[in-house]
């Protein structure tokens, strides 16, 4: 008996330190992918110098059109040859806490521009940009809280376009590398509702690829603000803490 309670014994301390030598395997080599300073960041030599990604006459005709036809036909106004936004298939979304408790409330705008757009891999002195959204394009798959509630919220109104109270805009104002990967931090300065704020913004390059008649690079970011306290939207509904996303896919026809 005494042999066999110490075969036990060894089996169980064995399945032990088994299982820890796995744990620190499958954990560290986690933390190692993400913060091994002996792996290098790899960054390529991608630059690119964008004015005017989306032109208004561009965005007004995808506001008033009424089928895919006319999305298609948007694209008159943009010139051949030419970065620009694809608006359609980009995306400006955003989540916060119901009531700063609850589970998130989202939402996203249908309709945003980026304007004057320059990026390049190897300097992020060079990454300036300027973007906007309009305010009442909120959409959150409740229809009342669309055309109710948040209109009121953002102090705008149904039929504004380019009225200063419709429009949200982002404004960098310096960029850095990240140190743990290939990412970029971004100050800009944020305008909602009348006030001015800076925010910081994650920014990360996808990449570059082409179709047969389009070249497409891409990027996403990601940047929280404080609703209330710092722009004074009055709602219980939201918490304090708003992140924005971006999804941003851009084309040039070949």
């Amino acid at each position: 008996m005494k042999k066999k309670d110490s075969i036990s014994k060894l089996a169980k301390l064995s399945g032990v330190f088994l299982i820890c030598v796995g744990m620190n395997i499958l954990f560290g080599s986690c933390e190692k992918k993400n913060n091994d300073p002996d792996v290098p960041i790899e960054r390529g030599t991608d630059s690119y110098d964008i004015a005017d990604a989306v032109p208004d006459d561009y965005v007004h005709a995808l506001m008033a059109a009424t089928s895919n036809g006319e999305i298609g036909a948007a694209s008159s106004f943009l010139t051949p040859g030419n970065w620009s936004l694809d608006v359609p298939h980009s995306a400006v979304s955003w989540k916060t806490a119901y009531m700063g408790f609850g589970a998130f409330l989202t939402g996203k705008f249908s309709w945003f521009a980026l304007k004057n757009f320059s990026f390049d891999e190897k300097d992020p002195s060079k990454i300036v940009f300027e973007a906007k959204v309009y305010l009442n394009s909120v959409v959150t798959s409740q229809i009342l809280r669309d055309d109710g509630c948040l209109l009121t919220t953002y102090k705008t109104n149904a039929s504004y376009i380019e009225e200063t109270a419709n429009l949200a805009t982002i404004k960098s104002t310096s960029a850095s590398y990240h140190t743990d990967d290939a990412g970029y931090t971004v100050l800009a300065d944020l305008t909602f509702l009348g006030v001015t704020k800076k925010v910081t913004m994650e920014l990360y390059y996808l990449g570059k690829n082409e179709t047969a008649t389009h070249n497409w690079i891409s990027f996403e970011a990601e940047f929280p603000f404080n609703a209330i306290s710092d722009y004074g939207v009055g709602s219980t509904s939201v918490a304090d803490l708003v992140t924005v996303n971006l999804n941003l896919n851009l084309k040039k026809s070949k």
